[in-house]
């Protein structure tokens, strides 16, 4: 499903061959502010050995570019209390409050 997608990319950082990071954008249109498009940040990963060494800020970064280029007029994500400084490091900022239903 995801390769059928265009608007679900997932970008990789690989080092001496093998996926150290991965993360997900998905580019979703809207029907308000003229019909723009949102980019949506999943699953930022790094492997435990590769932490702390600007991997993932760089898939980060990557991703925000993406979604400029493919014309976002803003990106967001959802993250956990202990990784919210690195995000903000990046230049995210917190708004509103993020509401969950599970479906089980």
């Amino acid at each position: 499903k995801i390769k059928s997608n265009p608007n679900h990319v997932i970008f990789v950082a690989i080092l001496d061959g093998k996926v150290v990071g991965s993360t997900t954008v998905i580019i979703e249109p809207k029907f308000i502010h003229g019909g723009g498009y949102v980019g949506h940040i999943e699953d930022v990963v790094v492997s435990k050995e590769h932490q702390g060494k600007g991997i993932g800020e760089k898939l980060v970064r990557s991703l925000l570019e993406y979604a400029k280029k493919n014309n976002c007029y803003k990106t967001i994500l959802d993250c956990k209390d202990d990784v919210k400084s690195f995000y903000e490091k990046i230049g995210f900022k917190k708004e509103a409050n993020c509401m969950r239903f599970d479906h089980s």
